[in-house]
């Protein structure tokens, strides 16, 4: 690595980064309101469903439940800004928070159809062992999505022999890099796959100014300040960051 062009590639193997501590949001005002929105529109469906008599409080726990889920999206793309994922418009949120490992979207899919049909298509009303598995699926839902409202914005890793900090932010989606990294493990060529950011001069009093990557060959590293290009090459970063909050 004799030149320092500054566009770089870091390696997409992830796999033996170790988190050694993070940072994340906090809650706002907003973010209260939407749990809030959420929560109400569950406990009002179970309060239907308790107090069951007849088709109609079937249909409304249904809407209500509905109006849970819908929440609760509405709430992580907020915070996420769903829409500026390709996958977001040809497959839907709920396939885009399947593909980041969040959920598993086959039984909350097929309720959500069922209640389209009794809102829209005039069909019966559901029965009430649909609306039990509506009321648990959504119970899911809500409680698998809700460490994902205070995302990780600060993830300080170790990555073999180097270490370092990944900044970011979601929406819109931005990592900015900030470690000392192992040469193997950059590139200053494409290469397939691999992660593509703009090296940024050194903030450290000792190389202030200086262009990134730098040798440091106390260590056999290179430190390396940068940020990531694009989308694409964020992601894989950002799930990173995601499967610490499992």
């Amino acid at each position: 690595m004799t030149q320092k062009p500054n566009t770089w590639w870091l390696s997409n193997d992830l796999s033996d980064v170790t988190e050694v501590g993070h940072g994340q949001t906090g809650f706002s005002d907003y973010d209260r309101v939407m749990v809030a929105r959420a929560e109400a529109s569950f406990a009002h469906a179970e309060y239907r469903l308790k107090s069951h008599k007849n088709e109609f409080d079937r249909i409304d726990a249904v809407l209500a439940l509905k109006r849970a889920v819908d929440a609760r999206l509405e709430h992580l793309d907020s915070i996420y800004g769903f829409k500026q994922y390709p996958d977001s418009k040809s497959q839907g949120w709920l396939a885009l928070l399947e593909g980041w490992g969040v959920i598993k979207q086959r039984t909350l899919r097929r309720m959500r159809r069922l209640r389209n049909a009794v809102e829209h298509d005039g069909a019966p009303a559901p029965t009430f062992d649909e609306c039990e598995d509506y009321h648990e699926v959504t119970w899911w839902f809500l409680k698998a999505t809700v460490d994902y409202l205070m995302p990780i914005t600060e993830l300080d890793f170790g990555w073999g022999y180097g270490d370092g900090s990944f900044y970011i932010s979601y929406n819109p989606i931005s990592v900015e890099i900030s470690a000392f990294l192992m040469p193997e493990l950059l590139s200053d060529c494409p290469l397939p796959n691999w992660v593509q950011f703009e090296a940024l001069p050194s903030l450290a009093i000792v190389d202030e100014g200086k262009q990134t990557p730098l040798p440091k060959p106390d260590t056999g590293t290179y430190y390396v300040r940068g940020i990531v290009a694009d989308v694409n090459s964020a992601m894989p970063i950002c799930r990173l960051a995601m499967d610490v909050l499992r």
